[in-house]
């Protein structure tokens, strides 16, 4: 689904608005979500061990949550435009470059919010078992 939105959106040109563009931003942060979450995850949860290595338990703390980000932000960035378009119908609206720009802004402060997941991540034996864990300063003995 997220790979038809994206594709109809930028293959017609009648199509690329600024709400849209904010909807492909979504659906891809949505899309790689999936991509780099779901399969790493459901074998991490089903099987209780990180087979990864430490540069991917790293990876996945980091990645999923920025797409996270980029979503939440995406939807408030279209919820802000939709209020502009109709509490102000006269305002002259976002432009093409000003929409970049903002979906530019959008993925730096994910990038920004998430790093510290992937920065204090690693890799633990736990009764002989790997885990992947965030390990948060002072954090002493608690999970």
């Amino acid at each position: 689904g997220n790979i038809t939105i994206i594709w109809i959106i930028l293959a017609h040109r009648r199509m690329r608005t600024t709400t849209n563009y904010f909807i492909v931003n979504l659906a891809l942060s949505d899309l790689l979500m999936s991509t780099f979450n779901t399969i790493f995850n459901f074998i991490y949860a089903s099987h209780n061990v990180w087979y990864f290595g430490e540069e991917f338990c790293r990876f996945q703390n980091w990645f999923p949550i920025t797409a996270m980000f980029v979503s939440i932000y995406s939807m408030t960035a279209v919820a802000a435009e939709r209020y502009m378009a109709i509490i102000h119908p006269f305002k002259p609206r976002l432009s093409a470059g000003s929409t970049r720009v903002i979906i530019g802004i959008i993925w730096l402060v994910a990038f920004g919010l998430a790093f510290p997941q992937c920065f204090y991540a690693e890799i633990m034996m736990d009764n002989g078992t790997t885990k992947c864990i965030v390990v948060w300063p002072d954090d002493v003995g608690s999970k």
